[in-house]
């Protein structure tokens, strides 16, 4: 019997991905209203590709994302890969989530945290809830 040398891994994968939840305390938030995802314009190629503009796509936290010019400008200095930004309501929460990546691209910069908090921003005011200040 020979031995594969490129055997599947099936066990644990070295995967990561950073979930930013927003508590609503309001059972069965709306998905129509609360769902989002960004289309990325984008200029270059392969390791240069640079991210030039958003439009986001969903409900009405997708028209409030898109009213924000300063958060446009946050999302266009991030890298491509960071700027896939996926906002999801579930049972009585909203996760705010990126791409799965390996543990040598996983990284949360200062600049993805302020992105990933003016988004929960965003949603508070939509909820009706004032913002937490830090």
């Amino acid at each position: 019997m020979t031995q594969n040398l490129n055997p599947i891994s099936w066990g644990a994968q070295d995967r990561y991905q950073a979930h930013f939840i927003v508590k609503t305390h309001q059972h069965d938030v709306s998905e129509e209203n609360f769902l989002a995802r960004p289309k990325l314009e984008t200029k270059g190629y392969f390791a240069s590709k640079r991210v030039t503009g958003v439009q986001w796509i969903g409900g009405t936290l997708a028209d409030a994302l898109n009213s924000d010019v300063e958060l446009k400008n946050m999302m266009t200095r991030l890298y491509y890969e960071d700027a896939h930004i996926t906002v999801e309501p579930t049972k009585d929460n909203i996760r705010i989530y990126g791409k799965w990546k390996d543990s040598y691209n996983f990284v949360m910069t200062k600049e993805l945290f302020a992105v990933y908090d003016r988004i929960a921003s965003h949603i508070k005011r939509e909820l009706g809830s004032p913002p937490v200040q830090s």
